[in-house]
């Protein structure tokens, strides 16, 4: 004979303990958390163009980025989730370590290095080796997360043809 439950529900299993039912809530919320984002401009600065340039010449971009880490948001994920195991108080020690290795832009989130864009200027010469751009855009923006974000700076322009 097989036993048949009325509800198959996760709630009905008879498995399923306390502390998995209780912790079911903070997950959902944390995989909606994740799924969420946005795009922030920082600044846009437009150099010189010349007409003749962009219509014959050749078009490019170079994006750098590197991580940033929102510890504000770290902190507040951490003591929602130490208070139900009841370590709340070690999230603020963590985001204090984690926020002494940090430096960066003052746009954005910190990073965990203030010279992931140094090298742009090599970049724009592996792009056009005349040197000759016109129409040059510097952009800076943040691909913003919960507790992450992606510090970026793009650089669009066209290269006149030797």
């Amino acid at each position: 004979m097989v036993a048949i439950h009325p509800d198959p529900s996760p709630r009905a299993s008879p498995t399923m303990s306390l502390t998995q039912y209780s912790l079911r809530p903070i997950r959902l919320l944390a995989t909606g958390l994740l799924l969420q984002g946005c795009a922030v401009l920082h600044s846009v600065q437009l150099g010189d163009i010349d007409s003749k340039t962009v219509l014959s010449g050749q078009a490019f971009e170079i994006k750098v980025s590197e991580l940033g880490i929102n510890t504000e948001d770290l902190i507040a994920i951490g003591e929602a989730i130490g208070k139900a195991s009841g370590y709340g108080k070690e999230a603020d020690t963590i985001g204090d370590i984690i926020e002494l290795f940090q430096t960066g832009p003052r746009t954005g989130n910190p990073t965990f290095t203030e010279k992931y864009s140094d090298n742009l200027r090599e970049l724009l010469l592996q792009e056009c080796p005349s040197g000759n751009i016109t129409g040059l855009m510097a952009i800076r923006e943040t691909a913003q997360y919960p507790v992450v974000s992606g510090e970026i700076v793009r650089l669009v322009g066209y290269c006149a043809k030797d």
